[in-house]
Parts: structure tokens; sequence; C-alpha cells
């Protein structure tokens, strides 16, 4: 219980800002997020964007 509250108190990234550092692009992320390959994805309507949780998969097959 307790390492699920530490990873879910870790800082959020922005889908956009996973795709850059990642060397990916990113409609390809956030297409990705939408169709649930990427784990800990959430769509935050205050933002209006994509978020991604740390620790973050990426699940491609």
């Amino acid at each position: 219980m307790k390492q699920l509250n530490e990873a879910r108190s870790s800082n959020p990234v922005l889908a956009r800002s996973f795709a850059i550092s990642r060397g990916l692009r990113i409609a390809q992320v956030i297409r990705y997020c939408e169709r649930g390959k990427i784990p800990g994805a959430r769509f935050d309507r205050v933002l209006w964007q994509w978020v991604v949780y740390p620790p973050v998969k990426l699940l491609i097959g």
C-alpha cells in the first residue's frame, strides 16, 4: 500500500513533454493514451490535456 501511495504522489507529466523527452511524435503518444497503451495516462479536464503519471510503461504489441 505504501508503494502505491508513493507512486501516485510523484509529479504527473504532460503527454506532450513525455513524447518530446522520448523522441516520439506527439500525435502518436496521444493516440496511445486514447487506446490505453500507456497505463497511468489520464485526460485532465482542467488542463484539457493528456497527463501521464509515473512510472510510465509503453505497451506496444
